[in-house]
């Protein structure tokens, strides 16, 4: 943290696994008290990115709890402590432990070979919301691709 006190911090990507969700997926900071607009808009643009640059990476499925209001996220979590702290864009990526059912491979599952491509994407979705990260004016109206809309997250999913 007190190297991030002197440098600042314009992105943070905390990386998990998860025992249950066979998927890929992203989890953003709604419920911040900074969850504004510009929040909003980089995360879908971010996500956006993401799913283009590798299809392991999608953006319907993801934690069932809806967002909380704004002020009362869980500042425990690494992602959210942060995003509230630096103003930044910062999400937590999950992985699954087993198999990605977005594209399952029933030989070899979900591989390191897979991680390590799933990481070098990573690099493609940050260059491309890079320039929109301290920028002035950023909103919803900043990315026109109706794929860098934010999705919201919801308790309607299915797991199996």
């Amino acid at each position: 943290m007190n190297e991030m006190i002197k440098t600042g911090v314009d992105v943070f990507v905390d990386v998990h696994g998860d025992e249950e969700l066979p998927y890929n997926f992203i989890v953003g900071n709604q419920g911040l008290s900074s969850w504004d607009d510009r929040m909003e808009a980089l995360h879908g643009a971010f996500l956006g990115a993401y799913c283009r640059a590798n299809s392991d990476m999608q953006k319907h499925i993801s934690y069932p709890t809806p967002p909380k209001a704004s002020g009362r996220a869980n500042l425990s979590l690494a992602a959210k402590q942060v995003g509230h702290k630096f103003n930044c864009l910062a999400v937590t990526l999950e992985m699954p432990f087993k198999d990605c059912r977005t594209n399952p491979d029933p030989v070899h599952g979900w591989s390191p070979k897979r991680s390590m491509k799933l990481g070098a994407s990573l690099l493609d979705a940050l260059i491309y919301v890079q320039p929109y990260l301290r920028a002035a004016g950023v909103g919803l109206d900043t990315f026109t691709l109706e794929d860098d809309a934010y999705v919201h997250p919801t308790s309607n999913y299915n797991a199996s």
